[in-house]
């Protein structure tokens, strides 16, 4: 059973660079994989560890989106599997972490689709790593 670690508070206290040094030092105690999860907007926990990102979730959403509409999707596949199969190539495999980036918003201010599609995903993810660590967006809730 995995252990989640989710980092809250207001913007500019240190959440970003908090979740990479537990990340990090997670991985030097052989305390790894870890899922590192940056569910900010302002994505910037994969600058953190040193990992490009090429791939959003909030992107991949606008992307599914277009090609469920034009009817790109491939040939037999259903939408949820074609949901599952974009998530996992969002997921940024690193030495000792995978990285998710929830990456921008919907529309203004809304984050439902993404939100949830990153929600169910890390469920699904989650036991395959000892450790979650999720880095929030700004705010007090």
């Amino acid at each position: 059973m995995s252990k989640t670690i989710a980092l809250v508070g207001k913007g500019g206290t240190g959440k970003t660079t908090l979740a990479s040094l537990i990340i990090r030092f997670l991985i030097q105690e052989g305390r790894g994989p870890v899922l590192a999860v940056d569910a900010d907007s302002n994505s910037t926990l994969n600058l953190a560890l040193g990992v490009e990102v090429d791939k959003t979730i909030g992107g991949m959403r606008e992307d599914m989106t277009r090609e469920i509409r034009d009817g790109e999707i491939p040939a037999g596949m259903s939408k949820e599997a074609y949901v599952e199969y974009q998530m996992q190539q969002a997921l940024v495999e690193s030495s000792g972490f995978d990285l998710l980036v929830m990456g921008r918003p919907e529309g203004q201010g809304c984050y439902c689709y993404a939100n949830n599609l990153l929600r169910r995903h890390i469920d699904s993810l989650a036991g395959n790593y000892p450790y979650v660590i999720v880095d929030n967006e700004a705010g007090m809730e």
